[in-house]
């Protein structure tokens, strides 16, 4: 009896640290730039970023181009009425949705660096 009181009280100790990961979900990163062009130009450019940065395309929207690889998705997204352009990266890593974000906003042309 006193080893199943043992193993419950070690599964209870873990299962937190195990909810809360599973909770934190993916990380995000974003980016912007000013830029002076149209929605259309805006949109064409973000294509043309994420087809660089290496991700497949896999939404469009009035004012964004999804694309993805693996666990991680790029998005740009292009608001020409008010001069900006923005660069998003989600998936598992900080750091690998950091770069895909950063990695956006250099494959992106037209923007005002």
């Amino acid at each position: 009896m006193r080893r199943f009181w043992l193993s419950c009280g070690f599964a209870l100790s873990v299962l937190p640290a195990l909810v809360a990961s599973s909770l934190a979900g993916p990380a995000v990163a974003s980016r912007y730039n000013e830029i002076k062009m149209s929605q259309e130009q805006c949109l064409k450019s973000a294509e043309e970023a994420l087809r660089k940065t290496g991700l497949a395309a896999q939404d469009r929207t009035e004012q964004s181009r999804y694309g993805a690889r693996g666990d991680y998705t790029g998005v740009v997204r292009c608001i020409a009425s008010n001069g900006v352009v923005l660069f998003i990266g989600s998936g598992p890593s900080r750091q690998i949705t950091d770069n895909l974000s950063g990695m956006l906003f250099k494959n992106f042309e037209g923007g005002l660096h």
